[in-house]
Parts: structure tokens; C-alpha cells; sequence
């Protein structure tokens, strides 16, 4: 959260959530479990079972579920919540479709196809993984000098290491490869003993008992660092190979990352490449230029009480309002 968003957060009462149930909203994950993974654990926190469990407890018990059928039927919803997880993290079937499923509860989950079945992997959890290994061995200095020298940067401590080895570009992630040869990671023998990531049997099983899935781009990369026709090439095939792997006949997509640097002109040629596709953005509750673009917050955070949560974000929406922000523009 930014320093508006953690101004207003201190100041909300989880007891104002009755104020603000009419309305839809859309509320995101990642990863859900008990216990730190080396390709997470240097990216972000998230909660546990118990936490989110409560997270399903209060949400059931003041909004009403969406199956996204719904959305796709254009249904007229208010005070409905409908769940999506992004990235296609193993976890999403380990240990979120059987809870949602014994909580009668439907998700959306936006995937990278060229994830699936562990065969490759995001790079931003190559780094993560590398900063596990590289504490293990306590940040040894003439290792820390050898990766900062590959990727072109300086530093002068661990933290500063850490920092500006995670914000690394897309465009430079083919030098993780190459600090993970130098230091003899076999990361092909990691993601097959680890399983990182959902199969292709497991979707399957998945959307058989009734789940959803939508594509996520096919490598997750920071859209704003490609071209025009690479975005809407990671965007579209990443959709059409669910299509054509799972004879799914909807358009579901999340941005990874951020969607506010999307164009206008993308977002149109989506729409004609499917009239009714459903995309998702993270950019809290704001109103996009079309009903077909959903904007989404995050729930991931275990150290913020859900309720105050969701009267921070509604909080966030009146101030967006009050200064000409809660309109979505587009370029």
C-alpha cells in the first residue's frame, strides 16, 4: 500500500465493512499455505490456511458468491465477491481447490501456459530461489560481486543487493540462467523435485468439478517492457492455448503486474478479438472505460485484517473520487 492507502487503512474500522456491501468486489491472490518457499519467500508475504479461511469467513458472511458464469452472462451483481489466484502456483490445487471446494465456493485461476507441468519457470522466482541459496550461504561477498557485475549494478549492502537484484528488467532475465550455471543450481531438477507450478492434468481435473481458468500472458513479463505486438501476442496466447489444451470456449486474462500502462488500442483489439472476453486489472476499485475490464485488490497481505481491508479500499475509492481518479483513462 502507498502512504494514502496505509493513512486510511489506520484510521478504518472493520466495523464500517456494513457500510459498503453494495457493490461487487474482486478480491486476488497468489499463494496460499503454511510455510515459506524459497521462490516466494524474497518476493512477498502471503497468509496462511487459517487466515484465509477467515478471509472466506467474512467474506461469505457479507457478500454473496459469484460463479463466473455470471460474468460471463453479464449478469447485474452487487454485493458479490468473486475469488482469482494468479500465476498458477501448485498450491492452487494442493490446497485452495479443496478448500474452495468444500466451501462450495467458485475461483478463477490466470495462469502461464509455458509454466504448466514445471518445464520452465517466472523469473522473478529464479531470483527468489537464488536469494535463498545465496543466504544459505551467507551471502558470500565475491559471489554477490560476480552477479552484481553480470547485471550491471553496484551496491553496498546485502539489502541494497537484494533490492536491485529483484527489480531486474524482463528483458535481462536470460542472465538468471547464467548466475544460476555459475553457481551450479540445476533449476530444471529443482522445478521437477519441487512441482512450482500447476499441470496440465490438474487443470483438467480442475475445470471438470466446475473451476475456471484464464490466461496471464505465457511468461509473465512487466507488459510496458514489450512492444505493442508482443503484448498482444503473450495476451492472446496465453488465452488460446487454454482454448485449444482444454476446449475452453470463454476469454478470461489478468494482467500481470500492472494494467495501467494498457492502451486504449489494446484493450479494443482484445475486445474484437472476443466481444464478450472478461479481463482483470489490480488497480483497486476504479471504473474502467468498459464493463468488461474488471479491476481487482489484493488480499494477500497477512498482517492486514480483511475487513479493514476492504473499508480501505472503498476509502480509496471516494478519495479517488474526490480528486478525478476513480475513472480509469486510457491512451
Amino acid at each position: 500500500m502507498g502512504i494514502i492507502k496505509d493513512t486510511l487503512y489506520k484510521i478504518s474500522n472493520k466495523h464500517f465493512l456494513k457500510f459498503f456491501k453494495n457493490q461487487s468486489i474482486f478480491p486476488y491472490y497468489h499463494i496460499v499455505r503454511d510455510n515459506q518457499v524459497a521462490h516466494i519467500e524474497n518476493l512477498y508475504q502471503f497468509k496462511n490456511c487459517k487466515q484465509f479461511l477467515n478471509d472466506i469467513n467474512i467474506l461469505t458472511t457479507n457478500y454473496k458468491p459469484i460463479n463466473p458464469q455470471d460474468l460471463l452472462d453479464n449478469k447485474n451483481l452487487k454485493n458479490n465477491f468473486l475469488l482469482s489466484f494468479d500465476d498458477g502456483l501448485q498450491e492452487i490445487y494442493t490446497i485452495l481447490y479443496p478448500i474452495l471446494k468444500k466451501n462450495n465456493l467458485k475461483a478463477i485461476f490466470f495462469i502461464n501456459p509455458n509454466f504448466v507441468n514445471n518445464n520452465e519457470g517466472l523469473y522473478k522466482h529464479y531470483i527468489s530461489i537464488i536469494i535463498s541459496y545465496l543466504k544459505n550461504n551467507n551471502f558470500e561477498k565475491s559471489t554477490l560481486d560476480k552477479i552484481s557485475q553480470n547485471l550491471s549494478f553496484t551496491y553496498n549492502t546485502t539489502d541494497e543487493f537484494k533490492q536491485k537484484f529483484i527489480n531486474i528488467k524482463f528483458t535481462e532475465r536470460e542472465k538468471i540462467n547464467e548466475i544460476l550455471d555459475f553457481l551450479n543450481f540445476d533449476i530444471k531438477t529443482h522445478l521437477k523435485e519441487h512441482q512450482l507450478y500447476i499441470t496440465k492434468e490438474q487443470i483438467q481435473e480442475m475445470i471438470n468439478d466446475g473451476f475456471y481458468f484464464g490466461g496471464h500472458t505465457m511468461t509473465h513479463p512487466p507488459l510496458n517492457q514489450l512492444t505493442y505486438d508482443e503484448q498482444k501476442k503473450e495476451i492472446i496466447n496465453s488465452i488460446d492455448w487454454l482454448k485449444e489444451n482444454f476446449n475452453v470456449n470463454y476469454s478470461f486474462f489478468a494482467f500481470p503486474f500492472s494494467d495501467k500502462t494498457i492502451s486504449r488500442k489494446l484493450l479494443n483489439e482484445l475486445f474484437e478479438y472476443d466481444k464478450n472476453i472478461k479481463l482483470f486489472g489490480n488497480s483497486g476499485i476504479k471504473n474502467d472505460f468498459d464493463k468488461r475490464i474488471i479491476q481487482r485488490f489484493s488480499l494477500e497481505n497477512p498482517k492486514k485484517q480483511i475487513e479493514k481491508q476492504i473499508v480501505t479500499e472503498n476509502l480509496y475509492k471516494y478519495f479517488n473520487k474526490l480528486i478525478g481518479k476513480y475513472n480509469i483513462k486510457r491512451k
